[in-house]
């Protein structure tokens, strides 16, 4: 998109605000209530309820429910519905790979919600949102604190799970569990910032007008 768009989109905030000042007329609109009431509602509905989920799913694995010795059972019943003779070691290698799987993927997906949030709360509050469609603005999409907060906030909550699990006497705190929660939050985080500079590999690492 040409230059001339992109400051189309941008930068009427920027130089209006002057004219507005100057002549008394009504504030933008980022800062009247209604449009603070908005944010407000979107920001919950489309970031933060994602992360919300994914604390709610995580707590509930983190059960006796989902023990290692449940989760045995039931791989051990869908192998024989499914007409499978698997059992011994090799079902419990499934079964340590299903739950290791599941780590892996439900802390992916934690960061991902944290890391969506950041960048989410950024947008309303920058009213960049509308403009995205047709920009293609690095810092816009990535932005190397938003990584690592999201990283490290995933690291809090792997840290707090394992600890209540060390309460439940079906279940063992594992620090190696900590390590593979991390891990899937740095494999997000990184898809995350290689889709954002595949995407504006053409443009500029900063944002317009600054």
């Amino acid at each position: 998109m040409s230059d001339t768009l992109q400051e189309s989109c941008l930068l009427p905030t920027i130089s209006e605000a002057p004219r507005r000042a100057s002549h008394g007329a009504e504030q933008p609109p980022c800062t009247k209530p209604r449009g603070r009431s908005k944010h407000r509602w979107e920001l919950f509905w489309r970031y933060w309820l994602p992360v919300l989920a994914m604390l709610t799913l995580i707590k509930m694995e983190s059960t006796d429910t989902m023990s290692g010795a449940h989760t045995h059972g039931f791989l051990a019943r869908l192998m024989l519905w499914l007409g499978l003779s698997i059992h011994g070691a090799l079902l419990d290698l499934l079964n340590m790979i299903m739950r290791k799987g599941g780590h892996m993927l439900g802390y992916g997906l934690l960061c991902l919600s944290w890391l969506f949030l950041l960048r989410g709360s950024y947008w309303l509050r920058h009213e960049y949102r509308l403009c995205l469609s047709g920009i293609q603005v690095r810092r816009l999409w990535w932005r190397v604190e938003w990584g690592t907060l999201s990283v490290l906030l995933t690291f809090v909550v792997a840290c707090a799970d394992e600890f209540h699990q060390m309460t439940i006497p079906s279940r063992d705190g594992c620090w190696s569990d900590v390590g593979i929660d991390t891990s899937a939050a740095l494999i997000a985080a990184t898809v995350i910032c290689l889709r954002a500079y595949l995407r504006c590999r053409t443009t500029p690492a900063t944002e317009p007008g600054r």
